[in-house]
């Protein structure tokens, strides 16, 4: 019976102090809140996050802050945020990052739940946050400092495929259950390769090389870029633009990829970035089982499947010129989500396992000291702590989308599926359009590179 009281008192105490780290309340549901306003557009969508910024989530939480302060426009805000979340990356070894293998360090955690271990975020996610900080000096209008943030999310996207090539082989999954979930995962993960190869992040870089002057540097990311979206035909007609104007492969381009997307004298470039929707929160699968009589289960984080793609973004300017378009897509962060997900699955199957055997010995020890209700205690406190980690970035996009388009100096009204904002195009100069669709209206900024 002390047993039973011992358990009970122990899932009172997790039930009262540990909702900052998801054990019993899942971070999508923490997260609905947050989203729900920014969805309105009103209220104080920060305000939920900050508790989480000094606990033990605290990375996790500064990658939602910096996200919900650069939606609202405040990109000073959003940089000190992002900066906190650099800062801890800075902690981590690549390789820990890209595999979360590190079970020293999590050995307090994982005998009880993944959602005990602090969050030690993703691969993709860091590169990520590179690139949003990026952008904050971008629209901030600080150019040295966009660059190099730029860099060090190249330099990242790099160190994050070296760290997965290094890293202990995968070991094979021995339960069929199991690889049937890794298998439906890769299915889900579509064509990208590896999480951490962000076609948004490397043509955001591209435009911003090239503004700079640095003409190889972008023509390298653009090349990158249509690595991974070749059926891309506006990335593919900025590839064979710049590669022309470099003299580098221009025939061979030309005859892969067809005529470039060419930049007369006077005229300006456009680029819009459009960001869609959510990416999706992951969910959990239960199995359960028994070991010599007692009741267990494991709860594995997944996704259920990828969202709908919008079969078109249309987008017209209006001014001295007229142009009308459909925005293609350079970036899915749900099939990153999705991969990133895939390639942790091995470790976090073998802290599960771990986990199955210490609590299988835990109700041999309850049911001699409890009896019968120990046992049954504690398979019950057992059964409410394991709970799949869902935890992951959910303020990021679920899409992202390009527009370039060449065309004389002026003011225009530029109209993201019908919701026209103002913009301006100089000659020789890059207009870079930062837009969001994500709950009602357009959220838009510009800034000439």
């Amino acid at each position: 019976m002390k047993v039973a009281l011992g358990a009970l008192a122990l899932t009172a105490l997790l039930l009262g102090g540990c909702a900052s780290n998801s054990l019993f309340l899942p971070y999508p549901a923490q997260m609905g809140e947050v989203k729900a306003q920014l969805n309105r557009g009103q209220g104080q969508p920060l305000k939920p996050l900050e508790a989480g910024l000094q606990g033990q989530d605290r990375l996790l939480y500064a990658q939602e802050a910096g996200r919900v302060a650069q939606l609202q426009g405040d990109f000073d805000a959003s940089r000190r945020y992002f900066d906190q979340a650099l800062a801890l990356y800075d902690q981590r070894d690549w390789i820990a990052l890209v595999s979360l293998s590190d079970l020293t360090s999590q050995a307090a955690g994982a005998t009880l739940s993944d959602n005990l271990i602090p969050y030690p975020g993703q691969a993709y996610e860091r590169i990520l946050v590179h690139q949003y900080q990026s952008l904050n000096y971008l629209l901030s209008g600080d150019l040295t400092g966009a660059t190099v943030e730029a860099r060090r999310a190249d330099q990242a996207q790099t160190l994050a495929l070296r760290a997965y090539e290094e890293r202990e082989e995968i070991k094979t999954l021995r339960s069929a259950g199991l690889n049937r979930e890794l298998a439906r995962l890769a299915s889900l993960g579509g064509n990208a390769t590896h999480s951490f190869i962000n076609g948004y992040t490397l043509y955001q870089n591209a435009v911003l090389f090239e503004a700079q002057g640095e003409l190889n540097d972008a023509l390298i990311d653009l090349r990158k870029a249509l690595q991974a979206y070749p059926d891309n035909g506006l990335l593919a007609a900025e590839y064979v633009r710049l590669s022309c104007q470099l003299a580098i492969d221009c025939d061979d381009a030309r005859r892969q990829f067809g005529a470039p997307s060419e930049v007369g004298a006077g005229q300006g470039r456009l680029v819009v970035l459009l960001e869609t929707g959510y990416v999706p929160a992951k969910e959990s699968v239960t199995l359960p089982f028994t070991i010599d009589g007692y009741y267990q289960q494991v709860s594995l984080p997944t996704y259920r499947g990828n969202q709908a793609v919008p079969a078109r973004v249309e987008l017209s300017l209006e001014g001295s010129e007229r142009h009308r378009g459909e925005a293609q897509l350079i970036g899915e962060i749900d099939t990153l989500a999705i991969r990133a997900l895939q390639e942790q699955y091995p470790a976090i199957v073998l802290r599960q396992a771990l986990r199955v055997a210490a609590k299988a010995g835990t109700n041999q020890w309850a049911e001699k000291k409890g009896g019968e209700v120990g046992a049954i205690a504690m398979q019950i406190f057992n059964a409410l702590t394991e709970q799949a980690d869902r935890r992951s970035w959910l303020t990021l996009p679920h899409q992202a989308w390009m527009w370039p388009k060449a065309v004389a100096p002026g003011q225009y009204r530029l109209a993201i599926d019908g919701n026209p904002q103002p913009v301006e195009v100089r000659a020789g100069r890059t207009t870079l359009v930062w837009a969001v669709k994500a709950g009602p209206g357009i959220r838009m900024h510009s800034v000439i590179l």
